[in-house]
């Protein structure tokens, strides 16, 4: 008993040695510098991502009874970005702990419950929602889920934000309506997520927007989000095939597909493919590509 009593106390200090050592910056920056490197071969077979257009009757439906033209207003095409991104997270409330009871995934069902019973939603709703609006507007945009590596299991966070393309500048950026955050270079430029992991690995510099916030609560510093919470989180990476309105809502005879970005650093054996699998609990088919090509998971959209 005795032993037994001793071999608890040293768990226990294992565990309170890797919390206190996650809790440190530095830790997350050299697990994301050993998953620098992707692997830059083709992959024949693998399908293109696609963009639901925005003149389908969901997303004019959409547009119309939210007045996105007028949100979006008329500026360049980075200010109407960055102006519906501001108004969805002025919009709808964050709430991470707890679950909104919103079954249907799109913008129309998560803005009426935020507006009409102030319900606060999880990140990947908030994600939905703008995501929902710039196709509605015309703008290719991804749903990204960023994950950290977590090989021991202990890290249960994630978090979801978008990338959306600007045309005027032939480029994903990255925007995060959680937070109302997006991230620019030492000249200004906007940068994708591809960007902004790679410059954390380099040391390069990085520029969150002033009035980055969460909730109108607090601010959002460099010093938590990127040094810490995003660094911890850009290890891997999935979103759907496709981007289309309540893609990911499940239901009788809906098809999920999704695709994984791992770095190489990942050593677990992924077959490239998985079967279809049928949820009869959510009535679902599911299924996954598993890419170590960042190229291909972040390729420009093909119109």
């Amino acid at each position: 008993m005795i032993r037994f009593f001793y071999f608890l106390l040293m768990i226990a200090g294992l565990i309170n040695s890797v919390v206190g050592q996650v809790q440190d910056n530095s830790f997350y920056l050299k697990i994301l510098k050993r998953a620098e490197k992707y692997d830059s071969t083709d992959i024949p077979g693998f399908p293109k991502f696609t963009y639901q257009s925005p003149n389908d009757s969901c997303l004019i439906a959409l547009r119309k009874k939210f007045k996105l033209d007028s949100i979006a207003g008329f500026g360049n095409e980075t200010t109407r970005v960055l102006n519906l991104l501001h108004w969805v997270h002025n919009t709808v409330s964050h709430d991470g702990q707890h679950e909104s009871g919103i079954t249907k995934i799109n913008a129309n069902e998560i803005l009426t419950a935020a507006i009409e019973r102030n319900t606060k939603v999880c990140c990947g709703e908030l994600a939905s929602t703008l995501n929902d609006c710039y196709l509605a507007m015309g703008w290719k945009s991804r749903k990204i889920y960023c994950f950290p590596k977590d090989s021991l299991r202990v890290d249960h966070d994630s978090h979801v934000i978008n990338i959306v393309y600007l045309y005027s500048k032939q480029k994903w950026i990255l925007v995060d309506p959680t937070n109302d955050a997006y991230i620019k270079d030492e000249n200004g430029e906007l940068l994708s997520i591809e960007e902004v992991r790679e410059r954390l690995i380099q040391g390069k510099t990085l520029i969150i927007n002033p009035d980055a916030n969460y909730n109108h609560i607090s601010s959002v510093t460099k010093d938590y989000y990127l040094d810490y919470y995003m660094t911890k989180n850009l290890y891997r990476f999935y979103c759907p095939l496709n981007s289309e309105y309540d893609y990911e809502t499940w239901g009788q005879n809906h098809k999920v597909v999704y695709v994984y970005l791992w770095p190489l650093d990942y050593q677990k054996k992924l077959p490239f493919k998985t079967d279809d699998y049928y949820n009869e609990d959510v009535k679902t088919t599911f299924n996954t590509y598993n890419i170590f090509n960042s190229k291909l998971f972040w390729q420009k959209p093909s119109d």
